[in-house]
């Protein structure tokens, strides 16, 4: 069947249930992306880790999996980790589960690998420590000034959520140092980072999360609330502390975005990945690419950068390379056809004090600035069950907006990437109209097929 879904940049799944990204790194020239998986199924029952490689960050293969529940300390599931390099060897650093008799055991463990190809468990592995409980998982590696430095997120004793940091000479012999930092993380942190932005900025990532019981007229059930946030300070090795220089926020503003994970590349960015998908039960039940095997998607690789206090994401410059049949609107308002779902609009405002409406897809999503109430709206029709959803973010005023749509997936930079919009959305590919209302003189709206 023709999949009006299947998306063209974005990394996806040919079958299964596709969650966390995990590994990120580049490797002997080539980008690696790591990711949770489910190939035998659409739901979370079994986890491994598939990989898919590129040499541009645009055109990806699959190469299948990469790491596979098949020992003691991870029968259960490979859960989510992270990769680096070191004396030329690739070491993935990932959490082991077993739950053996119903009960819940978790490790972090370490594969290593010469070629990229094969990837070799390593004997060593590490227990929760005392003071925790086993949701103690996702371990981020770096090299610190005098050592080695693990992140893991976890679960205190109390049933609240906290970031545990670890140290190492040796890659292989960790030390659980303390717990870095547990301030208003819900019930479990999952997915930590943490890593430098400019010369004095560090970027702590926690994503925490909590269980909630729903009571309606069809009885109870359990309900995961999380989100990704961040929170800017400086990681002091000496005494392995984190001090905040500001406060906590959420990553991203729309309605898919979940356990970013961040790598250096060989030209010195800090490029983030996400898991594009917080999709509720009765969405991700009625995902129309179910009907084609598969669920679920990455983000476009975004490029991390402080300026002025503050985080910016941008897209990764080599997607502008799709770019083809260029268009320019000037118009006050108008309407025109995508050449198909694939496509970048780029508007940079000459007054960004004034209102604009953006429609993309026949109204399946829209793009509303209000500059009175100083509210940027963002809404997409929910496929599940017809109605509109929205999202806002406060903006005193509307400079820049570049919107990147893969036929299924679309992801609003704003500002320059001061706050990005992302969402998955569902509609028929004969949908191709885009409306806009509020262009000013000398202002020009470009099209870009993709």
């Amino acid at each position: 069947m023709n999949n009006p879904y299947k998306m063209s940049y974005h990394i996806e799944p040919a079958k299964g249930l596709m969650n966390d990204p995990n590994g990120l790194i580049q490797f002997k020239g080539t980008y690696y992306f790591f990711h949770q998986w489910n190939r035998f199924g659409l739901d979370h029952s079994y986890k491994e880790w598939g990989l898919f490689t590129s040499k541009d960050m645009i055109h990806w293969e699959s190469q299948g999996s990469a790491v596979l529940p098949d020992r003691e300390e991870d029968y259960h599931g490979i859960h989510s980790g992270s990769s680096i390099e070191y004396d030329g060897r690739m070491y993935l650093f990932y959490t082991g589960s077993n739950k053996r008799n119903g009960i819940r055991k978790s490790c972090q463990c370490v594969a290593v690998s010469d070629n990229g190809q094969v990837f070799v468990k390593q004997k060593e592995s590490i227990d929760t420590p005392g003071g925790f409980t086993e949701h103690h998982r996702d371990p981020k590696v770096w090299r610190g000034q005098n050592n080695w430095w693990m992140l893991v997120g976890a679960q205190k004793s109390n049933l609240t959520g906290a970031v545990a940091l670890y140290s190492s000479s040796d890659l292989a012999h960790w030390k659980y140092e303390r717990v870095l930092y547990d301030q208003d993380l819900d019930q479990v942190c999952e997915c930590p980072d943490l890593f430098r932005l400019g010369s004095e900025t560090d970027i702590l990532v926690c994503c925490p999360q909590k269980r909630i019981l729903v009571r309606d007229a069809s009885g109870e059930r359990e309900e995961v609330s999380s989100y990704a946030s961040y929170i800017p300070g400086v990681f002091h090795e000496d005494d392995m502390s984190f001090r905040p220089t500001g406060q906590r926020k959420r990553f991203d503003c729309g309605f898919d975005f979940y356990s970013p994970q961040t790598f250096l590349d060989s030209r010195g960015r800090r490029i983030m990945a996400g898991w594009m998908s917080r999709m509720d039960e009765e969405q991700e039940n009625l995902c129309p690419t179910r009907d084609f095997g598969y669920i679920h998607c990455l983000t476009l690789p975004r490029v991390l950068t402080w300026e002025q206090g503050r985080l910016y994401q941008r897209p990764i410059e080599e997607v502008f390379s799709l770019r083809h049949n260029p268009r320019s609107y000037t118009g006050p308002e108008g309407n025109f056809d995508s050449d198909t779902g694939r496509f970048e609009l780029h508007l940079q405002r000459k007054e960004p004090e004034h209102p604009l409406e953006v429609f993309l897809r026949s109204r399946t999503i829209g793009i509303v600035y209000r500059p009175k109430s100083r509210v940027l709206e963002v809404s997409r029709r929910n496929w599940a069950n017809g109605e509109t959803q929205t999202r806002q973010v406060n903006l005193p005023e509307l400079s820049e907006l570049q919107i990147f749509s893969d036929n299924s997936s679309a992801e609003i930079f704003i500002n320059g990437g001061t706050d990005v919009f992302s969402m998955r959305y569902f509609t028929s590919k004969e949908n191709l109209r885009i409306e806009y209302r509020g262009l000013q003189q000398e202002e020009r709206l470009e099209y870009f097929a993709l």
